[in-house]
């Protein structure tokens, strides 16, 4: 069987020592990349300059003309891996670092499940801090099986478990798949663009976490987003994009009272803020859910051929 072309797409901003990292890790996989593409979401810190010099004619650089997120980075970067003939793309931002055989591994579970029979909607892998903990956790599927149980555990002796969502921290889905579902939302910016999209990937049938391809998420803020716990105020504004986001992702594919539970949820929170004299983060909130019950943007469709 002839193997895929594997094309690894990198999102930046303003992390150039990070990215450079994350790189190198690329470049030294067991079973290398054969396209690199780095989205470089306008950043002004020397990433730029540093691309330019140091990885000419080892990666694609797609510069944006301004900071479009996560969403949109991505949804330019796909883009670009598919025109240039990617087959599978290994998704990621610029602050994680892969294992030497973190591809490999993604790729030998897929082969694995293809001689079952099996079509997984996208695979991801086990992710930890650099301290070790766990993070960017993925949602179990609870399919069931013909018996009627769950159905996660039927190859959990095999480090495989299949999963309805995950983050764009080391995600590989294939370019059918793109051809199928289309391209994430970029209007979505940032914070809860992958949920929506993995979710829209799983619809039919799962994906799958792969336990034994592993990174590190060298995040600036560990731990759950919450704007209860957020400490860095240049970050506050963003709570309103993650909002307004799970509100669309609960709509979209879980359905209006999800949705609207999630966003009651919100108003809740935004009153005990108020209370505690904490007016900022609840207007975040609301605005995050006002913002929620008119966001509506369509899929774009990528062209594949």
């Amino acid at each position: 069987m002839r193997a895929p072309v594997v094309f690894a797409v990198v999102v930046t901003w303003n992390r150039r020592a990070l990215l450079e990292q994350c790189l190198a890790h690329l470049m030294a996989q067991t079973r290398p990349c054969d396209g690199l593409i780095v989205v470089d979401n306008a950043s002004d810190d020397g990433t730029a300059d540093m691309l330019a010099d140091a990885w000419a004619g080892r990666a694609t650089v797609v510069r944006m003309a301004t900071n479009t997120g996560g969403a949109g980075g991505f949804n330019a970067g796909i883009r670009a891996a598919v025109q240039a003939g990617a087959e599978r793309l290994w998704l990621m931002d610029d602050d994680v670092l892969a294992a030497l055989d973190a591809l490999q591994t993604l790729l030998a579970a897929e082969d694995g499940l293809a001689s079952e029979g099996v079509t997984s909607a996208f695979l991801c892998s086990s992710v930890r801090s650099p301290d070790g903990h766990l993070t960017n956790t993925p949602e179990i599927d609870r399919r069931e099986n013909v018996l009627g149980y769950p159905d996660w555990g039927e190859r959990l002796d095999r480090g495989l478990i299949p999963v309805r969502q995950a983050t764009f921290v080391s995600l590989m889905v294939s370019r059918s798949a793109v051809a199928r579902h289309g391209l994430p939302l970029a209007p979505m910016f940032v914070w809860g663009d992958d949920t929506e999209y993995t979710l829209r990937l799983s619809r039919q049938a799962p994906g799958h976490l792969v336990a034994a391809s592993r990174v590190v998420h060298v995040r600036a803020t560990p731990g759950r987003l919450s704007i209860e716990t957020e400490t860095d105020p240049g970050r506050e504004r963003l709570h309103r994009y993650l909002t307004r986001n799970v509100i669309l992702a609960k709509r979209r594919h879980e359905g209006k009272g999800p949705a609207a539970r999630y966003a009651l949820s919100r108003l809740r929170m935004a009153v005990g803020l108020a209370l505690k004299g904490r007016w900022r983060q609840a207007g975040v909130l609301v605005a995050g859910v006002m913002d929620g019950a008119r966001f509506s943007p369509e899929v774009e469709p990528c062209p594949t051929s």
